[in-house]
């Protein structure tokens, strides 16, 4: 091969070069364009998917401020009770007589429902804390199934006493 020869070839690779950058150049900003469009319209679809909705930065703001202002409404509605009514609502949580509940464990309920069961009728304080003393005694697995007649009163460890036999 001549140098004429080799100085042609090195000439048509670089307009080969030249040509493929600028086609690069040219076409790849219209299809990370159309690519953009394309992603945009996937997303819109898949909120609808999901009864879901986009919404502008400036239309997310306005409801931002909307609901702190409903905040700050509520916030100085429930601030208008005066302390008078706050004395009687604690004198009357003190005066309140233990209740006497009917608590109910069903077959296959696991202790973790218990638990919450017994939060949630008020019976003991924390469904974890329970949980704690409960697996403390080594009675997680001594549960029975049946109707209680517990009262508010009732400690946890009287609690566990009467449930777990």
């Amino acid at each position: 091969m001549s140098k004429q020869e080799a100085k042609g070839i090195a000439a048509g690779l670089l307009v080969a070069a030249l040509l493929l950058g600028a086609y690069y150049l040219m076409f790849s900003s219209a299809w990370a364009e159309e690519s953009k469009k394309s992603t945009d319209e996937l997303i819109e679809e898949q909120l609808k998917e999901k009864n879901m909705v986009m919404v502008k930065k400036e239309e997310y703001e306005s409801l931002q401020a909307s609901q702190k202002e409903l905040e700050a409404i509520n916030a100085k509605d429930t601030s208008k009770e005066t302390s008078k009514d706050k004395e009687v609502k604690e004198e009357e949580e003190k005066e309140e007589k233990p209740k006497k509940i009917t608590f109910v464990i069903k077959e296959g309920m696991t202790s973790q429902e218990v638990a919450q069961s017994l939060e949630d009728q008020k019976l003991v304080e924390s469904a974890d804390e329970f949980i704690k003393v409960l697996r403390d005694k080594g009675k997680e697995t001594a549960i029975q199934p049946r109707e209680f007649e517990l009262t508010t009163e009732m400690t946890t460890a009287q609690i566990i006493a009467e449930i777990a036999r």
